[in-house]
């Protein structure tokens, strides 16, 4: 070649690289205007709390150095902005970047449908939106080239079978947990032959599986309703699968043989469904089985002894399954065990001749809820793997041998609710990695030992119901210094998690108390094990104050559980020392003395200190636990001046002093203390109360719940002679007062500073626009009220709550009334007053909503406000609701969609949206024509003006609360649509939401629905079968309204829309 020739190649050669630079660049310039358009966008959406994408500046030259960019060839390849608090709808053109291969918005909120333009990004590999508000149809069908799609968490609907098999051609994972689809999985699913990983569970889906298992190695659709036999051919030869979970279905019929087939199984989960017969000989010729669920099923006692062949197996659960007689032999022979769960059978009889307790290699044996019997065996003492014993609910007695506490590994004992009697062995001192030690509702005798105090990782102690005595050792209060070393184990046991059931870890925590109580909203299995492996792993999961501070933090929090023993003596000063503990209860023992002042040096939510001989004053430093929910000092001998700072404790919701006749002081008028009527200071002649409270009822008798059986006879009759004096002077009163009345017999109460509203008058504290909507032209006065009610008359009495006391009356003009006579509210008392009359005067919305109670009029003075309202002549709900023959499902179904339409009103209509937060069958009145009116909303709106009791952030009450507000602390329309979904079921099943028992109404219907066309017995034995389709639907609604994740419940508008449907077609038969 000629050297003009290699000149002129080279020149051509360097103006194609110059144009293809200039190409390049224009291509990444287009880029970078999309990005920008995107920016834009999310602004607009978005208008605080931006996220990375607020920093992509139009001056920085490239794109790809802006935060969550990605580029390849100067070309953007990739946009991650998860976690960055967008909301809104998604953004319509991500096609526009055409060599796209990456895309997560995940943990976000943003909510709408997916975008037809997401279908045209061809080159998209990875697909994130999970952790979203995403609604409607899954449309995805152009997106041929993905490999990984993760949609979960989310409210998609419909079937997948639109976009399948069409975007499977690449994909390898498929993730759409925790939404709303719905209908079969069918075939299409055989011809995504790469996809290896797919996860369908916490979804609607139905019917059995009708593809084959041949390129997946891991399948999970639990929390589903597939209510079909299993079918064996499935599970092909050339099988793969090494991990399915079908657990929490409805799968009946026999467990298949051909699940052999699927050699590379390591594990199986077929917990919680209807699958009877034998356990499958064939499971044993599976090498790799690791993990085995059969429990809660319906299989036969009978054991094959193939599974003695499964030489990798480490977990196995045939728990729930009532097998009864002895514990068969061999699952002593199952010598490679390590976590083996019997628990609630029928197994009777003893240990030692199964052979269980020569398992050298068990961690965790629980055969609790069974009815085993005899001696507890000193064998068990030899299984030196044993970290988990539990052999509750059984029927041992005798002694706790001794040789328990040479169980080095040891890390929760529970022997509650058996025969034990003896003493608790000074040898449990020994036990340096216990955690939960748990031996209540036993017959166990003598003190306590102080060798206690060496179980450094010691957090939760349950020794309630016994019959110990003597005083709490000082070295007792050195428990739970240091549970570090056996979190740190557990964070090493892959297996840790897989025996958290619900029901194991309701008995971890003894009661239904802050900042335990979302434990008691948990229903979903996987849910509880992950709650399980955290605690157990010490990662923070409650929330718990600081020591003197209000700010909350999540973290591993203890308790202590000693009531109704006999325990005596002090309490040692060193109990402050005990800072990681958030419940303390000693009621019901026989300790004296001071209350140390130490005790607010805790991090206490609940502290129980009733029924016991303490006396001296009341420690101040309490007022320093900023976060106690819950103080009892009732029944004791407390004196001196009742301290002030209790009334700062903002988060206080029960509160009883009753019975310290010695204790006094007064009682401020604003403030905590102000919101709790006469029983929480009953039998306390020496305190003064506030003329609101003292009169707020009658004090002769207490409320259930409150007041102890056997009361401290001296406190008793020192307070029945000073309560005869009291009266005495009460009616000289009364006669010097009836002797000075008017002439026209006006009250004296009718003073100038008294306040009266009704119809269009106003207060000079409400703002000019808040006015009460009046139904005609007719006054009436605060004098009027008083008559109509005969001076708060008990006999006027029709209900009493929290709220405060309901009585009825009648206006001279005839009007029946109910008036509300609410507690005293604190120092943000008036602010709150003042939210609800705006709410239920229709402030802003015109006439008030047809669905909600009718407000007549209002009154406020310095010492009561009261509400008027219309007379509700059906009365409440509650009362019919569960009458299955009076209220028929015609009016069920008319109910449910009364109380939408004012749901709908509450959350959609008013701005800002107004959350109930108490929505439940006692809070729905029907009027005389049977239509449904929901009450007690107003206070729902100020969720922030102060720390009352009558106006926490969450109220609500056991079986309607919504699981998260345990967590978050914080009310939300979805914890509306939550507790509506138990108010709908306890429509359609006549249950009540918690019905004693393990079981509640959520739970029991989760259950029941997951069979195919079953109409639960409880409606066809109460005539109430010709609706039971109708009913069957708004079951299945409850259930949507009451998933566990509140982005997969429907707003209030989408209920109302189901329910309209259904009574529609329940109008065309």
């Amino acid at each position: 070649m000629s050297a003009e020739n290699l000149v002129w190649i080279i020149f051509f050669m360097l103006i194609m690289l110059i144009t293809g630079r200039e190409a390049i660049g224009g291509l990444l310039d287009s880029d970078k205007e999309v990005l920008l358009g995107f920016r834009s966008f999310l602004e607009q959406q978005n208008t605080v709390n931006q996220g990375d994408y607020s920093r992509w500046d139009r001056k920085v030259s490239s794109p790809c150095n802006w935060p969550g960019i990605s580029c390849s060839g100067d070309r953007v390849v990739g946009v991650n902005l998860s976690n960055n608090s967008i909301s809104g709808s998604i953004f319509g053109n991500f096609s526009a970047l055409t060599e796209l291969t990456y895309l997560d918005l995940s943990e976000n909120t943003i909510s709408g449908s997916l975008p037809v333009d997401l279908g045209n990004c061809q080159n998209l590999k990875v697909l994130n939106l999970s952790h979203n508000m995403i609604d409607g149809e899954l449309n995805l069908i152009g997106l041929g080239s993905l490999e990984i799609l993760d949609l979960s968490v989310n409210r998609l609907s419909g079937e997948i079978s639109r976009s399948f098999p069409m975007i499977c051609s690449s994909l390898v994972v498929a993730n759409l947990s925790a939404n709303k689809f719905s209908g079969e999985i069918g075939r299409e699913i055989d011809g995504c032959l790469k996809l290896e990983y797919m996860d369908l569970s916490t979804n609607f889906l139905t019917g059995n599986l009708r593809f084959r298992f041949q390129m997946f190695k891991e399948f999970t659709a639990c929390e589903n309703q597939l209510n079909d036999t299993l079918p064996g051919w499935i599970f092909s030869e050339n099988c793969s699968l090494e991990s399915l979970d079908l657990s929490e279905n409805a799968l009946t019929g026999e467990i298949p043989k051909e699940i052999s087939n699927c050699k590379k199984l390591t594990t199986l989960n077929l917990w919680g469904n209807y699958f009877s017969g034998k356990i499958p000989g064939q499971l044993g010729t599976v090498p790799n089985l690791q993990k085995l669920f059969l429990g809660n099923n319906t299989l036969t006692n009978e054991i094959p002894d193939s599974l003695l062949d499964l030489k990798n197996l480490k977990f196995l659960d045939i728990s729930r399954n009532h097998m009864g007689g002895d514990i068969p032999v061999i699952f002593g022979r199952l010598t490679q065990v390590k976590i083996l769960l019997l628990h609630s059978n029928n197994y009777t009889g003893g240990l030692l001749s199964s052979g269980i307790l020569g398992l050298q290699n068990v961690s965790t044996l629980d055969l609790s809820y069974n009815n085993l019997s005899g001696l507890l065996p000193v064998e068990i003492s030899q299984m030196a793997s044993l970290k988990f014993l539990f052999l509750a609910n059984n029927q041992f007695y005798g002694s706790i041998p001794s040789e328990y506490g040479n169980i080095q590994g040891l890390q929760a004992l529970d022997l509650s609710n058996n025969q034990l009697t003896g003493s608790i062995p000074p040898s449990f001192g020994q036990l340096t990695k216990l955690l939960w030690l748990m031996i209540g509702n036993n017959s166990l005798t003598g003190e306590l030992p102080l060798e206690l105090g060496n179980c450094s990782s010691l957090l939760w102690l349950n020794l309630q119901n016994n019959q110990l005595s003597g005083p709490i050792p000082p070295e007792l209060t050195n428990i739970g210094k240091n549970a570090t070393p056996s979190f740190l184990l557990n964070r090493d046991d892959d297996l840790i998690a897989d025996s958290g059931e619900c029901s194991t870890l309701r008995r971890w925590i003894p009661g239904d108390y802050h900042p335990f109580t979302f434990v008691y909203t948990l229903f979903s299995m996987k849910k509880c094990r992950s709650l399980w492996e955290n605690l157990l792993k010490g990662y923070g999961i409650f929330p718990v104050c600081l020591p003197e501070s209000n700010v909350r933090v999540q973290k591993i929090s203890g308790y202590i559980q000693l009531s109704q023993n006999r325990l005596s003596g002090q309490i040692p000063p060193s109990i402050g020392n005990m800072d990681d503990y958030s419940m303390l209860h000693l009621g019901g023992n026989e300790f004296s003395g001071t209350l140390p002042d130490r005790i607010g040096e805790m991090a206490l939510s609940v502290l129980n200190v009733s029924q016991n001989r303490f006396s001296g004053r009341v420690p101040t430093q309490i007022g320093n636990l900023k976060c106690l929910r819950n103080l009892d000092l009732s029944y004791n001998n407390f004196s001196g001046t009742f301290p002030s700072s209790l009334n700062n404790l903002t988060d206080l919701s029960i509160f009883n002093v009753s019975y310290n006749p010695y204790i006094s002081g007064y009682i401020p008028d604003t403030g905590q203390l102000a919101t709790f009527d006469i029983w929480s200071f009953l039998g306390d002649p020496l305190l003064h109360l506030p003329s609101f409270i003292d009169n707020s009822t009658n004090s002769s008798s207490t409320t259930s719940g409150q007041r102890p059986t056997q009361p401290k006879w001296g406190a008793f009759f020192i307070f029945v002679f000073l309560l005869f004096a009291f009266m005495m002077c009460g009616i000289m009163t009364a006669i010097v007062c009836l002797a000075t009345k008017t002439a026209a017999n006006q009250p004296n109460f009718l003073l100038s500073e008294v306040k009266l509203g009704s119809y269009d008058d106003s207060s000079p504290w409400l703002s000019d626009e808040v006015k009460v909507i009046r139904l005609d032209k007719t006054n009436f006065t605060h004098a009027d009220i008083l008559t109509a009610t005969e001076n708060f008359s008990n006999d006027r009495i029709i209900g009493r709550g929290g709220y405060g006391t309901v009585y009825r009356g009648v206006l001279p003009d005839g009007r029946v009334i109910a008036v509300k006579k609410k507690l005293r509210e604190g120092v943000d008392g008036e602010k709150e007053f003042k939210a609800e009359m705006e709410v239920l005067s229709g402030n802003g919305f015109g006439w008030p909503h047809a669905n909600l109670v009718t407000l007549y009029g209002w009154c406020l003075d310095g010492s009561e406000k009261l509400l008027v309202y219309e007379y509700m002549e059906g009365g409440s709900l509650e009362d019919l609701i569960h009458d299955r023959i009076r209220f028929p499902w015609r009016r069920r179904i008319h109910v449910a969609i009364d109380v939408a339409h004012a749901l709908v009103f509450l959350h959609h209509e008013c701005h800002p949206p107004i959350v109930h937060r108490d929505v439940k069958a006692s809070n729905v009145l029907l009027d005389k024509k049977g239509t449904a009116r929901v009450t007690d909303f107003g206070l729902a709106r100020v969720v922030d003006v102060g720390g009352s009791h009558v106006s926490t952030m969450v109220a609500g009450t056991i079986g309607y609360v919504a699981p998260e507000y345990g967590i978050t602390c914080k009310a939300t329309t979805k914890g509306d649509v939550y507790s509506y979904g138990v108010l709908v079921m306890e429509l359609a099943t006549g249950r009540r939401s918690v019905e004693g028992g393990e079981e509640c109404l959520v739970e029991w219907s989760r259950r029941v629905m997951r069979r195919r066309s079953i109409i639960p017995v409880s409606l066809l034995v109460s005539g109430l079968a010709e609706g039971s389709a109708e009913m069957r639907e708004l079951l299945r609604l409850g259930l949507r309204c009451t998933n566990d994740t509140p982005q997969s419940r429907p707003d209030m508008n989408e209920v109302l829309d189901m329910l309209l449907k259904i009574s529609n077609r329940s109008k065309g038969l």
